[in-house]
């Protein structure tokens, strides 16, 4: 049976909801088995359970960590996230934006999950 609109949107903001409140265990439950995150920085792709491990160290080195929503969009295949990624890191304000589009099966499981980020928007973590 194919996802509603509502479904995918639903599932996005549980997306939004488990990243925001540093629970990555929640974000890995919510994916199927296999399923991959891709980054347009390095154009490398990954198992999205390996990539979600950084997840707890962002929120230790970012004051205030949070993913501020500007437009979540059911897509045909599951949903686009566009957020800032905002906080007080090490060197300065982080303000990143980044576009998450992602991919479902039948199940409302993440499958795809292709992150678009401007690495350079990255910099107060790095100096």
């Amino acid at each position: 049976m194919a996802l509603s609109d509502a479904d995918k949107l639903a599932a996005q903001q549980r997306y939004a909801d488990a990243i925001n409140n540093c629970q990555p265990e929640v974000a890995i439950a919510m994916c199927a088995p296999g399923a991959t995150v891709w980054h347009n920085y390095d154009d490398a792709t990954a198992v999205y359970a390996d990539s979600v491990g950084s997840l707890p160290w962002m929120f230790k080195a970012v004051e205030g960590l949070r993913w501020e929503t500007r437009r979540a969009l059911a897509t045909d295949e599951g949903f686009l996230w566009e957020a800032v990624i905002r906080g007080t890191a090490k060197y300065g304000e982080l303000a990143a934006h980044t576009c998450m589009v992602v991919r479902l099966n039948d199940d409302g499981l993440i499958v795809e999950l292709d992150e678009y980020i401007d690495p350079a928007s990255m910099k107060p973590l790095r100096g």
